[in-house]
């Protein structure tokens, strides 16, 4: 009896790895940056770190960071990408993956902080407009150290999101006609304190 409840546990927990793993499931790969230098197309500023391994950034009191790409544009696509919440002590933070993007005033928001929450959110003209605000998400970890994978599939009109391979909901929206561009961001609530925040990868596929 005992052998049959560890091997049902490792069944469910290679069947969980099994369909995270599955995030970005498209046959084409279109772009994909593990961070090893800084030639991936983003914006190098002083505000960010690319290299080794990890894009980062650097986030000042009360302040929003965000990158899109530069270099490639996409049509239909899915998006994933991997944030983890730094060590030491907790602040309030937030990891965004950017899509239907045009240029930094232009782009949808998908964001999730480490209180266990997720919000969408559209910037227009430099504008932000609330979408879906601070809502519960199960499959998001919260504590120091964790990764998140954070995942966007848009078809056409609509968009659906995913945490850590669980599937939260669909939207319809208005994405640029001709092609849109995709990135990600950090946010720091924190009204006192710096902090810095690392995505471990970023996958872009058809």
């Amino acid at each position: 009896m005992f052998r049959l409840l560890v091997l049902l546990a490792a069944l469910a927990l290679c069947s969980a790895a099994a369909f995270e793993a599955r995030a970005c499931e498209g046959s084409e790969i279109i772009f994909e940056d593990s961070f090893a230098d800084d030639a991936g197309g983003w914006t190098v500023t002083d505000a960010v770190d690319v290299k080794d391994g990890t894009f980062t950034f650097k986030l000042p009191p009360d302040a929003l960071k965000a990158n899109l790409n530069v270099t490639f544009t996409v049509d239909d696509a899915d998006v994933c990408s991997e944030v983890v919440w730094p060590e030491g002590d907790p602040k309030t933070l937030g990891a965004g993956l950017l899509f239907w993007g045009e240029d930094g005033d232009n782009y949808f928001q998908f964001g999730i902080l480490n209180s266990g929450k997720y919000w969408i959110a559209r910037r227009r003209d430099g504008k932000w407009h609330t979408i879906v605000q601070n809502v519960d998400a199960k499959a998001l970890k919260t504590s120091a150290g964790d990764t998140n994978t954070l995942r966007v599939k848009t078809s056409g009109n609509t968009a659906t999101f995913y945490i850590n391979g669980d599937k939260l909901r669909d939207l319809r929206g208005q994405p640029p006609k001709a092609g849109w561009r995709f990135g990600i961001s950090g946010d720091n609530f924190d009204r006192e304190k710096k902090a810095r925040l690392s995505f471990n990868s970023i996958k872009i596929t058809n």
